[in-house]
């Protein structure tokens, strides 16, 4: 399990990478059928221009979560995907990671 100190760091370090990137933007229906693996870029702290975050959703990044658990299977989270809006990855821990959804403004 990742320290808090690991994990501020690593969400960091992914901003400083993500900047001038965009979201993962879905575009249909069909597209979120194919996920897994998510193709989200991971953002960290960083909030792209024209964009706002309007949602988090915590999710299993490993692929063992079960339906019971606080992080969102990937079936589960698949239903929350919504055609239109970008995701990209906000945090990342060590068996799960925070997605957020961004609308463009």
């Amino acid at each position: 399990m990742y320290g808090l100190a690991t994990i501020k760091s690593m969400n960091a370090e992914a901003a400083r990478k993500a900047k001038g990137k965009q979201p993962f933007i879905i575009k249909s229906a069909e597209q979120i059928d194919t996920f897994p693996p998510f193709p989200f870029p991971n953002f960290g702290d960083y909030r792209p221009k024209g964009w706002e975050l309007v949602e988090t959703y915590f999710v299993d990044s490993s692929g063992f979560g079960g339906d019971g658990e606080p992080a969102l299977g990937a079936r589960h989270f698949r239903s929350k995907l919504k055609i239109g809006y970008g995701y990209a990855v906000i945090e990342a821990g060590q068996f799960q990671v925070y997605v957020g959804e961004f609308r463009r403004r």
